[in-house]
């Protein structure tokens, strides 16, 4: 994403620069594992479909093969909880998950690409207590491309950028891109067994880190040139900084050859099924979760191109997705209401959203380094965007008792006309170093935005710039105004978000 060119002046001395998936009539995921793939040309169980061969581990490059049509089921049912207070039970509500894919891959022999996917469908019906929320992959993001980076999978547009909501529809344990992990290294025998890699274990379960635990294969059986291996493990590990306890056991097929004695197995796992109990503390940015998760993968050689009826048609909602060079780690949100969008790195995790403004969270490695509100407000009568000295004086007074200094003040004009002041000031909340960075942007039309972050004094070097990143992404659309105009000082200070809850607080 470029970020608009800006030209800046500085007050301090020290400036800073889709078809419905026929999948859903096939096997139902909860079935016996199937190790045996089918024939080309044959339906295979619903679920997952595994993608071509990733190469070597080392660079995450997909060979060039021919299309493979994956088709994947995934079903969870469980509860999830978020605690409640200080000596209060968390609160609990049920949880079922019923989602399928549907998608033509086809690898890439220039380094760096992964491979693209091609969806005829992905679709996912979340309950929670007696609600239910549909979230389906759209015409407009249905050709992508994924990559890998480490062991994380990484879907991404082309030419614009995927909503969090598309991105956590896509994320699914046991990943194509990573199938062939699970083959061992060289050749093994009936009964053999071996160890998965725990960075791959962490990539195949859509975990961050491994602490202990192994994922294990074992070879069962050959018939007819397929192999049968079970798999089964015990894995504690952490995400977004929490611990979570994983039992995974199921199994998966794929070709294999018989030499002297010695089975070989060749990349390119055709099925697997497995069943995965998962139970993950809630974290910063999410709820925890005690599940049990069924998912099936099935993988065939296909001639289809994955053509996606639509694919290129204009987004038939009311708000038109954000354009651009399209990159893997990088989300997009829109305004409610159109006021503005966002593009911005995928570390920010929404945790509010509505007409008060949105509340993000930036999680580095499991750490809760800084919160951020960002409030559209209502158009301004005047085209006199606010000074850097009016800007010092709301941040001031919305700060209150807790304001200690101002530390740097600064304004700049970006290419697309938008004018930001930023102002930044130290203080203590509850005992404890604070900073606030805060921003006013205004564009020719008067549409205005504010945008404050909020960090402990101790972790400005590991926040580094990622609030001026943050901001670059925001965009003024035009168009009407949905607020009422109104003059002089109406809400541009940080107020809602000047105090960093003690809750949200980096341990």
């Amino acid at each position: 994403m470029d970020a608009p060119a800006t030209v800046e002046s500085d007050t301090s001395d020290d400036a800073d620069a889709s078809d419905e998936a026929d999948a859903s009539d096939e096997a139902d995921a909860s079935a016996e594992p199937q190790a045996t793939a089918e024939p080309e040309g044959t339906e295979g169980p619903e679920g997952p479909a595994i993608a071509d061969p990733i190469g070597p581990p080392d660079n995450g490059v997909v060979e060039s093969s021919p299309p493979h049509r994956i088709r994947i089921k995934l079903n969870v049912a469980g509860e999830i909880f978020a605690p409640a207070g200080r000596d209060v039970p968390p609160v609990r509500r049920p949880i079922a998950v019923d989602a399928r894919f549907d998608f033509v891959e086809t690898g890439s022999d220039e380094p760096g690409r992964g491979v693209t996917r091609r969806y005829r469908d992905a679709v996912a019906d979340v309950r929670v207590d007696d609600a239910v929320r549909t979230t389906r992959l759209p015409p407009d993001a249905r050709s992508l491309r994924a990559v890998l980076e480490g062991a994380t999978p990484m879907p991404s547009l082309e030419t614009g950028f995927l909503t969090r909501a598309e991105l956590d529809l896509l994320e699914t344990p046991f990943d194509p891109l990573l199938l062939d992990r699970l083959l061992p290294e060289g050749p093994v025998t009936i009964g053999d067994s071996w160890t998965v890699s725990a960075d791959a274990v962490a990539g195949l379960l859509a975990i961050d880190t491994v602490e202990s635990g192994d994922l294990n294969a074992k070879l069962v059986e050959v018939v007819d040139g397929r192999a049968e291996v079970k798999l089964t493990g015990i894995i504690d590990g952490a995400v977004d900084g929490v611990p979570t306890h994983v039992v995974v056991e199921g199994a998966w097929g794929a070709a294999a050859s018989e030499v002297d004695g010695d089975v070989i197995l060749t990349a390119g796992i055709a099925n697997l099924a497995v069943t995965i109990q998962e139970r993950r503390e809630a974290s910063h940015v999410a709820p925890g979760f005690d599940v049990e998760a069924r998912l099936t993968v099935a993988r065939v050689v296909t001639e289809e191109q994955g053509d996606t009826d639509g694919e290129s048609a204009d987004y038939t909602g009311t708000a038109e997705r954000r354009r651009g060079t399209g990159r893997p780690g990088f989300v997009w949100h829109r305004d409610a209401v159109g006021r503005y969008d966002l593009v911005h790195d995928a570390r920010w995790r929404a945790i509010e959203d509505g007409p008060d403004g949105l509340v993000m969270r930036y999680v580095d490695r499991g750490a809760l380094v800084a919160q951020c509100s960002i409030t559209a407000l209502p158009r301004a009568s005047s085209q006199s965007p606010p000074t850097i000295a009016e800007v010092e004086r709301d941040l001031q007074r919305s700060l209150a008792g807790q304001f200690g200094r101002l530390e740097h003040s600064s304004e700049a004009t970006r290419s697309d006309g938008v004018r930001l002041v930023r102002v930044v000031a130290t203080g203590r909340a509850d005992g404890l170093a604070f900073r606030w960075i805060h921003y006013v942007l205004t564009d020719a039309d008067g549409d205005r935005v504010t945008a404050t972050c909020t960090l402990e004094d101790s972790l400005e070097k590991r926040f580094g710039t990622a609030d001026r990143e943050l901001v670059d992404g925001i965009r003024l659309p035009a168009g009407p105004e949905s607020g009422a105009e109104t003059a002089g000082d109406d809400g541009s200070g940080p107020d809602r978000q000047a105090r960093l809850p003690q809750e949200s607080r980096t341990p």
